[in-house]
């Protein structure tokens, strides 16, 4: 039997077997991959590039990658909305959506010329607007939302006026360190060098339209060596750090740079060469923009951790955790690929928040799950990498509540006896600070007795709507659950050997007497992935051979690799914004230049 393909050419019928081999020997001759050179990478019976495998993300994509280039010769194949397709004979590859390249948009509405075009409007698009437009280039800044939008409120810079140059290179190895030795060390460094300068000038711009920051200088001992921070804090100011945003965009405004809001980036145009020439929007009328740039495209639309296809995709451990956002969605990300960057192979960093700045003392006390019972070594007791420990409670949950992840931490009256010896002793692990915000114990659930204290952890759960918190419902007023863990815990304390967990005896420190203190602690909250396009220390986004893409540019958490861990390292306050700033600020310049 002869069938009729989709691409107009004859589909014979053959076994499985040889449909399969056809099938690889077709994508291969696709790819234009061979034995030589390079070589191909085999999986499933197909032969793939690493171009194509480093285009993707990962090895994860290698079923979409070859569905997708499959996809066109196929005959009537449908996509569902999971991203699964269907070949008449019942055979399905899965593979998301978003890996699906979109038809080309070529028609549009209206068109407009900028030497630098910046899609995002947060700290590092601002920053790369700002020194875009006073290096004389002309700027469009598309946001696809009505208003310019930040989050956190700290963004750090090394002194290098204290910091000698020894302690400049102990920062990169701290943070690679930090990063599971997974860092970009060039992108690193480039934030080492130039935070000072790009922290100012934020700072300076914010202040300019009455959004003062408070100043926060502290020291970080990497390796030995001594580094001086300092950071830019909006905690004290409403609105927080978007405070600051807002104002410095209505300065760049008033500077020449326009705004288009409601302007969601859909695709990025290309010439002949594979060059990068602009950005193609579509307005809230279904309408279409060109937005031509003649120096680059810059990047600077955040991350993808409100679309859950490529969460589940990119950071599959982030399940059950709720969301900060629903604005990023990634689109402009995807865009990037299909221009041919190529993402950060797995595994992305998660930053994952919880409790408020006051209840933050990351000290190893006696931790307790919602039911009052104790369930790890509680020597991991820094918040960014606490949720690895939530991830049985939320499948408990059935992952439908992200509340499942948090638990509470039993302090005894004397605490701060404790500080100064173990932040000595373990400097990276012990704080009692945010920011400039120390903890405010009067922000603590407290209570005289250890029944009056499960009954106020109870009730602060009810409160705060932590949906599965039961310390001993069954017998409240007995509390039997919480008594019992704190019973056992003394005992190991008396006996100096914690026969449980195997924690570190200097801290078995008993709870007993009273006042009795229970802190409210959990990661639950699913901030940023920061986990964008692979760039190089220029922010230029690479392509599947390393090769840097003429015209595009990713700052912030859309570029990748600053970062490597599982988890976002909180032991430098403000990192995460310190870098977007100054990424967007020499991405900017950069640009500009050109």
């Amino acid at each position: 039997m002869v069938q009729r393909g989709s691409c107009g050419g004859e589909a014979k019928s053959f076994s499985a077997n040889q449909r399969s081999t056809d099938a690889a020997t077709e994508l291969s001759e696709k790819l234009g991959v061979t034995s030589e050179g390079k070589g191909p990478i085999m999986t499933n019976g197909m032969n793939v590039s690493r171009r194509d495998l480093f285009k993707f993300g990962g090895l994860a994509a290698i079923t979409a990658a070859g569905a997708g280039a499959l996809a066109g010769c196929a005959p009537q194949q449908k996509m569902a909305s999971t991203g699964a397709a269907a070949a008449e004979d019942g055979s399905t590859y899965v593979g998301p959506s978003f890996l699906q390249k979109p038809a080309e948009i070529t028609e549009f509405d209206e068109e407009h010329t900028y030497d630098v075009v910046v899609v995002g409007a947060g700290e590092s698009g601002l920053s790369a607007m700002h020194a875009a437009l006073e290096a004389g280039a002309t700027v469009g800044a598309l946001q696809s939302l009505s208003i310019v939008q930040t989050a956190g409120n700290m963004g750090a810079s090394i002194d290098l006026t204290k910091t000698n140059e020894a302690g400049i290179k102990a920062v990169l190895s701290f943070i690679n360190y930090k990063s599971d030795y997974r860092a970009n060390l060039g992108q690193v460094e480039t934030w080492a060098r130039n935070s000072q300068e790009a922290l100012a000038w934020w700072a300076e711009a914010a202040a300019k339209g009455g959004s003062e920051s408070k100043p926060y200088d502290y020291t970080v001992n990497c390796n030995g060596h001594e580094v001086f921070f300092h950071a830019n804090t909006y905690f004290h100011v409403e609105g927080n750090h978007n405070a600051a945003a807002t104002v410095i965009a209505e300065n760049l405004a008033a500077a020449g740079a326009e705004f288009f809001y409601n302007m969601p980036c859909k695709q990025l145009a290309t010439d002949e060469s594979g060059a990068v020439t602009g950005a193609i929007c579509e307005d809230a009328d279904g309408a279409h923009h060109l937005f031509t740039a003649t120096k680059g495209v810059i990047l600077a639309c955040g991350d993808y951790s409100s679309n859950q296809e490529m969460l589940d995709y990119y950071a599959p451990d982030t399940k059950g955790f709720s969301l900060f956002t629903d604005f990023r969605d990634g689109s402009a990300l995807v865009a990037g690929m299909n221009a041919g960057a190529i993402m950060t192979p797995h595994t992305h960093t998660k930053m994952i928040h919880g409790e408020p700045a006051a209840v933050r003392l990351e000290m190893p006390f006696l931790f307790v799950d919602q039911e009052g019972n104790r369930f790890m070594d509680e020597t991991c007791c820094r918040m960014g990498y606490m949720n690895n420990f939530a991830r049985p409670y939320l499948a408990k949950a059935g992952f439908a509540d992200s509340t499942a992840a948090k638990f509470f931490s039993l302090v005894p009256a004397n605490w701060e006896s404790y500080y100064e010896e173990w932040k000595a002793a373990s400097p990276y692990d012990i704080s009692q600070y945010n920011g400039d915000n120390k903890v405010n114990p009067e922000k603590w659930i407290t209570a005289d007795t250890i029944e009056g204290l499960a009954e106020a952890m109870n009730a602060y759960a009810a409160e705060n709507d932590w949906k599965l918190t039961n310390i001993d419902a069954a017998a409240l007023a007995d509390t039997v659950a919480l008594q019992a863990t704190v019973d056992r815990w003394n005992e190991l304390c008396a006996a100096g050997r914690d026969e449980d967990f195997g924690k570190a005896a200097k801290y078995l420190v008993p709870i007993e007497g009273g006042p009795y203190y229970a802190i409210p602690r959990g990661s639950n909250k699913l901030p940023a992935i920061l986990g964008g396009l692979v760039v190089d220390s220029n922010h230029q986004c690479l392509n599947g051979e390393f090769e840097p893409i003429s015209g595009l540019y990713a700052v912030g958490n859309a570029s990748g690799q600053f970062f490597g861990g599982v988890d976002y390292p909180m032991d430098i306050e403000g990192l995460s914004i310190g870098r977007a700033i100054t990424g967007g600020y020499l991405a900017g310049k950069h640009v500009a230049s050109l």
